[in-house]
């Protein structure tokens, strides 16, 4: 689980060395690439909510924490995000009354 405060500007690199491509979507924000393979983003910004992740890529993004919540970012290939290809993005004093554990019987088709 990544931390954030509302505020921030969170920076995280992305890289993929599966062999095969990853939609990854950030729920609740809007990110803009920084740079793609090390190569400097130029031109008018590219923001997204999903990104294309190819194998042997590395993309350099950056969003504002600015929706406090706990949200997730995660590849939509199910497959993928059910075999843990997903992470957790939470607000410092954003809680839930939902708890891990037990069979929530929500299953990728």
């Amino acid at each position: 689980m990544f931390m954030v405060s509302t505020g921030d500007i969170v920076r995280t690199t992305i890289a993929n060395t599966s062999g095969e491509v990853h939609p990854m979507h950030l729920h609740g924000h809007h990110a803009v690439v920084l740079s793609r393979n090390g190569v400097k983003a130029t031109g008018s910004p590219w923001w997204f909510d999903s990104l294309d992740v190819g194998d042997d890529e590395t993309y350099e993004i950056a969003f504002v924490a600015d929706n406090p919540g706990i949200w997730v970012d995660h590849c939509h290939n199910l497959e993928h995000a059910a075999d843990g290809l997903l992470a957790h993005l939470a607000y410092t004093g954003v809680t839930t009354p939902y708890r891990v554990g037990g069979d929530a019987g929500n299953r990728p088709e």
